[in-house]
């Protein structure tokens, strides 16, 4: 595949993944803000941002590592390989079971959220069949086949989707637990359609393969820490509000968090298809073709995520109003701040992604390890004193330190230049105009 296709072919599934599930995801959200009661809104919120942070870590600790080692392997280590990061991977679930049944209760308490724990230990049910369709996605990924890794997200996210729109019409029928058991469904319904998926691609070999399991575990450990601390930081706000105010309070934080997910669809998007390439050139030894691939990339996410931000600044409360409707009107304030992070967040992903990139996890880790424990400290102490807008005032400030410091530890090993990537971002646009132009008529 040529340099160019990639591009084309690979953004066009992953952002068309990562657009269409965000959308469903969206539209549900409206929906479900309708059916339950802000209350129990907020606990749901609470449970699919405690399954958000297992399946970012469980990501983190197979995936940077595994496509890595994957990447110019013949048949034979490839399915050694894959081996043993499914062994790991069945590890580090039981782990996660464990504390999932373990902890359900004390959460539930600590968190002032009345049928928190029932929902958690159903979700620990659904965690070994996540085994094999985390392992699927993340050899979709290694193997660059970002058309099967589109059809795998959605056969879970249109599948919930439609259960949640019956339940708009039908909405004395929906409880909690109902629907906790319903995503456990649809996550079946997304593993099967994996399984299909990357059969041609699937290779084990049986028993341990220690050399494989060691290398994986070393470079994963650093990004599972990342990955886990990193959505610890970012779920910062909805646990301590819980824990200090409400679950309504939960729910208010969430909603502008939504609109914020909004910037997380290019940013992702464009990190994913980044990632394999800039492992692909630093292996090779050319730093300055990884360097120019970065500046390219912060470009392009800028450029969409500027203009992001003014819209959310100047309409948050025409946003919250249309997503919700008066009752998370409380809502927009918290969201003119915490838009900020949409001009923050390209310089912090992708530095983050590239010192994983270059080899460099460690330093990562110790980053996002910083932003959770001062960002921890902002946000007691801002809600303390501002409530639910100390949350964003400590969010926003936490994740702009860390993306400074990160972007001076990648210059030490890269010849980046900011101003390089703040150019890219400016004439990006008409380069995307082109493209959609191009797209429209087919070629």
């Amino acid at each position: 595949m040529s340099e160019r296709k990639y591009w084309l072919t690979s953004g066009f599934f992953t952002m068309m993944h990562r657009g269409i599930d965000f959308i469903l995801g969206f539209i549900g959200f409206m929906l479900l803000v309708r059916i339950l009661s802000p209350s129990d809104f907020g606990v749901w919120v609470l449970l699919i941002t405690i399954t958000a942070i297992i399946d970012m870590a469980r990501n983190g600790f197979l995936q940077n590592g595994m496509i890595k080692f994957l990447v110019n392997q013949d048949v034979i280590t490839r399915a050694k390989i894959q081996s043993a990061a499914l062994w790991l991977n069945a590890a580090l679930t039981a782990a996660f079971i464990l504390l999932l049944l373990l902890l359900a209760a004390p959460a539930e308490r600590l968190l002032n959220s009345p049928g928190l724990a029932e929902i958690l230990r159903i979700y620990a049910y659904i965690l070994p069949v996540l085994i094999i369709h985390t392992h699927n996605l993340v050899l979709m990924q290694a193997t660059y086949d970002f058309k099967a890794y589109f059809y795998a997200g959605i056969s879970k996210s249109l599948p919930l989707f439609l259960c949640i729109l019956y339940f708009y019409f039908y909405p004395e029928a929906l409880t909690l637990s109902t629907l906790a058991w319903i995503q456990n469904a649809t996550f079946v319904l997304a593993t099967l359609m994996s399984i299909y998926q990357v059969k041609s691609h699937f290779r084990v070999i049986s028993g341990w393969h220690s050399e494989w399991a060691a290398q994986i575990f070393h470079f994963g450990k650093y990004v599972f820490g990342t990955n886990l601390i990193s959505m610890l930081t970012n779920s910062l706000d909805k646990f301590l509000l819980g824990a200090l105010l409400s679950p309504v309070q939960v729910a208010l934080a969430n909603t502008a968090g939504r609109v914020m997910n909004m910037v997380e669809i290019p940013v992702n998007s464009i990190a994913s298809i980044s990632y394999p390439k800039a492992t692909e050139a630093y292996d090779r030894g050319r730093s300055n073709d990884v360097a120019v691939i970065y500046e390219k990339t912060v470009g392009m996410m800028l450029s969409i995520t500027l203009p992001f931000w003014l819209l959310n600044l100047l309409f948050a409360d025409y946003i919250i109003l249309f997503i919700a409707g008066e009752e998370y009107l409380d809502a927009a304030p918290f969201l003119r701040i915490v838009a900020l992070i949409a001009l923050i967040k390209p310089l912090d992903r992708q530095a983050g992604v590239f010192l994983d990139a270059i080899g460099k996890p460690f330093y990562n880790m110790v980053m996002v390890f910083g932003t959770f424990l001062y960002g921890a400290v902002f946000s007691y102490v801002l809600i303390q004193h501002f409530g639910l807008l100390g949350a964003a005032y400590g969010l926003v400030l936490a994740v702009g330190i860390t993306a400074v410091i990160k972007q001076i530890i990648l210059q030490r090993f890269l010849p980046i230049q900011l101003g390089r990537a703040l150019l890219a971002g400016i004439t990006y646009y008409p380069e995307l105009f082109r493209m959609i132009k191009s797209k429209l008529k087919g070629k």
